[in-house]
């Protein structure tokens, strides 16, 4: 099965969201922080991720950086239930793929993701 990581520090939210992904036929690993995600990322690549804007330590921007110089390929989707003023382009000149406002609905998701076979990082 194929792998869809969550980088969030809620846990509400990341439980809610292992559910979205497991619901698109996923499977969601949760992470709580970004440095975690990075200790694992190498390991147990996972084919997305979806990654809060707002951690602690680490911001998803940092996150994103961190996973270009790194040159760590997968499809990023940042989320986040507050966006401030030029934070999506940020994000998407970063490498993101795609840029979602909380809260993420399955059919947001869905497309997010998109089918596997159309899918370049």
């Amino acid at each position: 099965m194929t792998a869809i990581a969550i980088v969030d520090d809620d846990e509400l939210v990341r439980r809610a969201l292992s559910r979205l992904v497991s619901s698109l036929s996923f499977q969601a690993i949760a992470y709580s922080s970004a440095e975690a995600f990075l200790l694992e990322v190498k390991d147990r690549l996972p084919f997305a991720a979806l990654i809060d804007l707002h951690l602690p330590g680490m911001t998803g921007l940092e996150l994103l950086e961190e996973l270009r110089r790194r040159n760590i390929q997968l499809r990023v989707i940042v989320i986040t239930g507050s966006e401030q003023e030029g934070t999506r382009a940020r994000c998407l000149q970063a490498g993101a793929a795609v840029f979602l406002n909380k809260p993420v609905s399955r059919d947001a998701l869905g497309d997010a993701i998109g089918p596997l076979g159309e899918l370049t990082p």
